[in-house]
């Protein structure tokens, strides 16, 4: 359970994959099944991995939607600087094979060798986005690379051009660096930012507990949704928990199980980050179905 799907462009297979991420489940290796990738209808797959690493697809469009898979530096040898510079280079290449722009990016996941690095690497990602006005949810962590050589990586979802729109609520605590609190896209399909427990009216924490924390990012996790056309909590299809104590995985659990209730739950991956926003004990983003008809 502690695994929903899983995406990674080092190693995601059509068949196979490996993922190693740091202080997931102990740090080591998890693999996962992934379905034949085929020809679907409606699924268009453009490039594939690196040389001699022919086991996934650089970009899958499915409708309106864009997603890219982990993107790392050809040129290894230089910092975190130079590597994130090539790698949004590469999305950027990405984004262009599936028909859109950095303008129209839905959701960024930033893996990173050092979380110390993560104000250089933050410079070079704000540069990048410079002039845009809408910026994508996102989600960073500290992870152990399939090579060590290796200082970032970075996956994206982007909506084909048509009219995403940002959302923006009081109800939820504020980003805390250069992304939205939710992007709504065109069909009504919601991602959420990764929400920590600050409570919004103070811009601090609810309480030092996780469990105290765990009820506030519910709480701002549901306003995003909610504002972006979601009715219920069975209107979220994806969410990721990220713990900066694997030990809290109980406390966390029996929380979130509560606030779905008897209804539906969603697909989920949770994993242990070796460290979060702000000393943030836990943090959840999601992505959910609106149900109401505004663009």
């Amino acid at each position: 359970r502690r695994m929903g799907f899983v995406s990674n462009g080092i190693g995601l297979g059509r068949s196979w994959s490996e993922l190693v991420v740091g202080k997931v489940c102990g740090l080591r290796k998890v693999h996962v099944r992934m379905m034949s990738g085929g020809g679907v209808p409606g699924i268009r797959r453009i490039g594939s991995g690196p040389p001699g690493l022919n086991l996934f697809s650089s970009v899958t469009v499915h409708g309106e939607t864009v997603y890219i898979a982990g993107q790392v530096a050809d040129d290894r040898r230089e910092d975190v600087r130079g590597q994130t510079r090539q790698v949004l280079g590469k999305i950027e290449e990405r984004l262009r094979e599936g028909g859109t722009d950095k303008a129209h990016l839905l959701q960024v996941m930033i893996w990173l060798k050092d979380i110390g690095e993560v104000g250089v690497m933050n410079e070079e990602y704000d540069q990048w986005l410079a002039g845009i006005e809408g910026r994508p949810v996102r989600a960073t962590v500290q992870a152990e690379m399939v090579d060590p050589s290796i200082r970032v990586e970075i996956m994206a979802t982007a909506a084909r051009p048509s009219r995403a729109k940002v959302i923006e609520t009081e109800e939820a605590a504020a980003a805390v660096g250069p992304y939205n609190q939710g992007i709504r896209t065109a069909d009504g399909l919601i991602f959420a930012s990764g929400c920590i427990g600050l409570d919004p009216k103070t811009g601090e924490f609810a309480g030092e507990s996780v469990e105290e924390q765990t009820h506030q990012v519910l709480r701002n996790l549901w306003a995003i949704l909610k504002a972006g056309g979601a009715a219920e909590p069975s209107d979220i299809i994806k969410t990721t928990i990220l713990l900066d104590d694997i030990g809290d995985f109980a406390k966390v659990n029996a929380i979130y199980q509560n606030f779905f209730g008897s209804g539906r739950v969603p697909a989920r991956a949770t994993f242990s980050a070796k460290a979060l926003p702000k000393g943030a004990k836990v943090e959840i983003e999601a992505i959910a179905q609106a149900r109401d008809d505004a663009p």
